[in-house]
């Protein structure tokens, strides 16, 4: 059993907002009926300290840079003295840049090979956003770009979490990101059986350091535990096996799915919602069952995000330190 990490820092850019405060405040509010599309705002994504190494960054960088930058941020006190060369980056995506790279292959298409910009090439590859957040972070660690449409994020959780086991790191900066294009808003009206699905954006990045550390919660990529205070599910799912967490007994079953829409990284976003919720030492989001009535039936001190993604359940667990 490769052993839990300490999250150490976290960074959000969502459709809700970028200060964690504001999104755990609407997280404690009803969130209405769900809307068609999950769209960051464009003022979350103005950085005036970085602005001229961004000039050339589409959405898709800007997101998971700045959730990135503010993860490092946050967790700048637990990075102290740790070498650059100790700090691990791992980035995950369900679709990667595709807007760039449809932008690229248009204009291929539209005014040659010779007249498409290299900028959108260069751009349009997995692995530009990483170099973006290496680059603005001077990190010079290990550095990974996957790509997965279903598990990328638990499986870069337990990427991170075998590199702070075997010493590969001392630091791992992990995060999935995804953009909404009109590419994926096509691709999701073509999906019969994902009629309540709701396309959505975003990044979501933790800094992670080994169990040993002090930290904000420990997190592990777990297979289903059998009880949890708090579980997170996808409702309404991607698709209808996708919350079958009948074997799970909660304390608090809920959903961050209308606060945050559907994506390819959604277990990403369903962690923030779980780890605001432990901060707060309550359950947040949309309730999707009865709760379990306890002694003390608020207080939260673990969670678990559950999908069944190939057939196989996946699951993250977070509990206070």
């Amino acid at each position: 059993m490769i052993p839990a990490a300490t999250i150490l820092g976290i960074g959000a850019v969502t459709p809700i907002g970028r200060d964690l405060t504001e999104i755990s405040r609407k997280l404690a509010t009803d969130p209405g009926p769900l809307p068609r599309l999950f769209r960051v705002n464009d003022d979350l994504l103005s950085e005036p300290n970085i602005a001229r190494s961004m000039r050339r960054a589409d959405r898709f960088i800007k997101m998971a840079t700045l959730a990135a930058l503010d993860a490092s941020t946050r967790s700048e006190n637990a990075c102290a003295g740790i070498p650059k060369e100790q700090i691990g980056l791992i980035v995950t995506s369900g679709f990667g840049p595709h807007c760039r790279g449809f932008k690229f292959l248009d204009d291929i298409l539209d005014h040659g090979d010779s007249d498409a910009l290299p900028t959108d090439f260069s751009h349009s590859v997995h692995g530009a956003a990483a170099s973006y957040i290496a680059g603005l972070l001077d990190l010079r660690g290990p550095s990974l770009t996957t790509t997965d449409f279903e598990t990328g994020f638990e499986q870069a959780i337990l990427l991170a979490q075998s590199w702070l086991h075997h010493g590969t790191c001392k630091r791992v900066l992990v995060g999935a990101v995804e953009e909404l294009g009109d590419t994926m808003i096509q691709m999701a009206s073509r999906i019969p059986a994902a009629k309540n699905l709701s396309p959505a954006e975003g990044a979501v990045f933790l800094m992670l350091g080994n169990s040993d550390v002090p930290g904000l919660a420990t997190i592990d990529a777990v297979s289903p535990p059998q009880k949890t205070d708090l579980l997170a599910i996808d409702d309404p799912p991607i698709l209808p096996a996708n919350n079958n967490s009948n074997s799970i007994t909660a304390r608090h079953t809920v959903t961050f799915i209308p606060y945050f829409g559907h994506s390819a990284g959604s277990s990403a976003f369903q962690l923030l919602g779980c780890l605001l919720s432990l901060a707060a030492r309550r359950p947040l989001g949309k309730p999707t069952g009865p709760s379990i009535e306890q002694s003390n039936p608020s207080i939260v001190d673990n969670a678990t995000t559950f999908r069944t993604s190939c057939g196989q359940p996946t699951a993250l667990r977070v509990t206070t330190t």
